[in-house]
């Protein structure tokens, strides 16, 4: 026999209070029931939480002893009256429900304290936290608390936990067990759900979408295929913004192979524009005369003896604003315009590789980014004036730790937009646990532009959908909680494994294109720069998160939903209020399948949304070919420009063959592919044929939309 089913709905004092409220709830919405898992820790801790940095949670059957059952849990290890213990409880309650919540408590002091049993909430109105029950405790018996909760959400529901932790003191141990949140469980999840987007409440204005080429370019400019992977990267992708290293002085050759890469992507992409970050300014710079940060420290150096350095601390402010000039106007000569700068990578943060550390103001060891920020801006506009890049800033290691560097700028009217990453915000595979920080970060900062221009799981299994899934949550959660207005992921293409794109070895002839890259693609692809973000949620399913984008001046939209449930496929029906599409198309991804397209959307037919998958949903006001070719979504190898690659554009390569006039001719009426030569050969051939047979005529149902 089960030896605790008695445990799984426990019926200590405060349960049988509750028995009257459960019979009146009705069970329309599915069983009546404990929603928690492992209510009594007979299993050991699962289902459960440690609450906090630090906090450890346990299941033990002695000292004290259960008050119930073999088994209870405990917390230690707290350091704040706010840690504990707590259990997920989100997709397990039904919105605008009552459930009495109770359950056991003990501490391991002999000195009363409180102890409280808790909600934390975070949905569209931001994180809250509601206490529901409270009781006197100590370390000599049991104590029963109990109250009740009603769940109410606005928008979209993203977290919502139960938790144990105390008022007063801190460092105290907390014992629980028999813990219920009891009530209605959801019953099945409906497969069919309802959203709705509102063209006309408009939000944040997109600077665009990126990934960085900071190693491994020689990798890709020596690929036997390289031709190929740049149109894989800089045209199939729709990457807005190309995050580049400025290692000017101290790696030439890095200099070299960019200025080859961004060459091919902007004869892809014309309008791509340039991230260029430092990791660490030249060794001569340094306090440690090295690019890495180690030996510590590793800042910026003094120099009392240079009358251009300022007391008490003498740091090479100017030297370094100097560097930053003389940089941009070498990549410059190198036909890498700089559009958006950082002076310094990850500047919060020291290790082994290129790095500089810098504090939000100055002291005796390190170098303040405040003052560095100030005389790099002061340079630029003293040689550039206004053709100087916009300045980010503080590109920290998260969002929680740039406010310090932020709050110290000297003068934020310098600053176009602010800027960080999300390493040390929160757990990758959790990217609902990085909402409330995103949320008051937005709050706070939002009044510029926000960028997050680095992040992706730098450890474990980065190349399944599972970490894809991820990556588009964590992306859904930065554009519609914080507020983002660019979105980066790390390294658009990697040697050995990760990347967007992998390329295994050096010289090999094989690459890899990841999950991860559709998930971008799924964002990127149908959106541009200056595009506005607008309302979109789905009222009826917590498992959804829909997000929508529209060009502001041209009858373009996109729509991103992704369904996050584990077990249930949804049927989606859409309204759209403010725009009216003339033309569609939807692509999907899931675990078997790569933005694979899926049809055309109407607002009178469900949109399938297998579980655990991305949607991209593109709405256009383009009726016919013409539209096609005004828009600049022709097919390249659609030569003659009739929305189709048939025998009409093969005879026009066949006309133009190992032509050596090409330059004089419109490039051969575009026969002589990018990168042009002159001359219409194997190479352009090359590039002509992937697209043989492919059409995007908007009034044929057989073409495939790419508009």
């Amino acid at each position: 026999m089960m030896k605790k089913n008695k445990k799984a709905i426990s019926f200590g004092h405060p349960t049988y209070v509750f028995l009257i409220l459960i019979l009146t709830l009705g069970t329309s919405y599915g069983d009546v029931n404990n929603v928690l898992t492992n209510p009594g820790f007979e299993y050991g801790t699962t289902g459960w939480a440690a609450r906090g940095s630090g906090v450890t949670i346990s299941s033990g059957s002695s000292s004290p002893s259960p008050y119930s059952g073999s088994y209870r849990g405990r917390a230690t290890g707290r350091t704040a009256t706010w840690m504990g213990i707590q259990q997920d409880v989100k997709n397990k309650m039904v919105i605008g429900q009552t459930y009495p919540i109770s359950g056991w408590v003990r501490t391991s002091s002999a000195t009363n304290d409180t102890v409280k049993m808790s909600v934390q909430k975070t949905d569209g109105g931001g994180t809250t936290y509601v206490n529901v029950a409270t009781v006197t405790a100590n370390n000599s018996k049991w104590y029963s608390l109990s109250g009740s909760y009603t769940l109410t959400v606005n928008d979209t529901l993203t977290e919502l936990l139960v938790y144990f932790e105390t008022q007063t003191s801190g460092i105290i141990d907390i014992y629980v067990d028999d813990a219920n949140v009891f009530g209605q469980v959801p019953a099945t999840a409906d497969p069919n759900a309802t959203g709705q987007v509102n063209f006309n409440v408009t939000h944040q204005t997109l600077e665009g979408f990126g990934a960085a080429g900071a190693w491994y370019e020689g990798w890709l400019t020596a690929h036997p295929q390289k031709t190929t992977l740049y149109n894989i990267l800089f045209r199939d992708l729709g990457l807005d913004i190309y995050r580049v290293r400025n290692c000017y002085g101290f790696d030439g050759g890095y200099i070299n192979t960019t200025k080859q890469i961004v060459q091919a992507a902007k004869t892809r992409n014309p309008s791509l524009k340039i991230l260029n970050c430092a990791w660490s300014p030249p060794a001569y710079l340094k306090s440690n005369n090295d690019t890495n940060s180690y030996p510590l420290p590793g800042t910026l150096k003094k120099d009392a003896n240079d009358s251009n350095n300022s007391a008490p601390y003498y740091y090479v402010y100017k030297a370094y604003a100097k560097w930053w000039a003389d940089s941009l106007a070498a990549y410059e000569s190198n036909s890498i315009h700089t559009d958006y700068m950082s002076i310094q990578n990850e500047g919060d943060f020291e290790t082994d590789y290129e790095s500089c550390k810098f504090l939000p103001t100055e002291t005796s060891s390190y170098a303040s980014y405040n003052q560095a920020f100030e005389a790099v801006y002061q340079k630029l506009n003293s040689v550039m004036g206004p053709n100087m890049p916009k300045m980010l800033a503080p590109e920290t290691m998260g969002f929680g730790g740039a406010q310090a560097y932020i709050n110290a700028l000297i003068d934020v009217n310098h600053v176009y937009g602010y800027a960080h990453h999300l390493y040390s915000d929160g757990d990758y595979d959790y990217p609902d646990s990085f909402v409330p920080g995103m949320q008051n970060f937005g709050s706070l900062y939002g009044y510029k532009p926000l960028f997050q221009t680095e992040y992706e799981k730098l450890s474990g299994a980065t190349d399944d959908f599972s970490a894809a899934m991820n990556m588009a949550l964590h992306m859904h959660n930065s554009l519609v909680c914080e507020g983002v207005c660019s979105y980066f992921h790390w390294c658009l293409f990697w040697g050995g494994s990760g990347g967007l794109v992998t390329l295994p070895t050096y010289g090999g002839s094989s690459y890899i294109i990841n999950p991860t890259y559709y998930v971008m693609q799924h964002y990127s692809k149908f959106t541009d720069p200056n595009w506005q973000r607008v309302d979109a949620n789905s009222s009826d399913s917590t498992n959804l998160r829909i997000s929508a984008y529209k060009d502001p001046c041209e009858p373009n939209a996109a729509i991103v939903v992704i369904n996050t449930s584990t077990t249930t496929d949804v049927n989606l029906t859409l309204s759209l209020n403010g725009f009216t599409p003339q033309n569609s198309g939807i692509y999907q991804s899931k675990s078997n399948a790569n933005f694979a397209y899926i049809g055309t959307f109407s607002t009178s037919t469900p949109v399938f949304l297998p579980k655990q998958s991305i949607t991209t949903i593109h709405l256009a006001g383009i009726i016919n070919c013409a539209d096609v070719q005004a828009g600049n979504y022709k097919l390249d190898s659609d030569l003659n420009g009739d929305c189709y690659v048939d025998l009409l554009d093969l005879e026009i390569m066949a006309n133009y063959w190992l032509n050596t006039n090409c330059a004089i001719s419109g490039n051969c009426q575009g026969a002589d592919f990018a990168p042009t030569d002159g001359v219409v050969d194997f190479f352009d051939f090359a590039d002509f044929g992937p697209q043989w047979r492919q059409c995007n005529n908007p009034q044929d149902a057989n073409c495939t939309p790419n508009w």
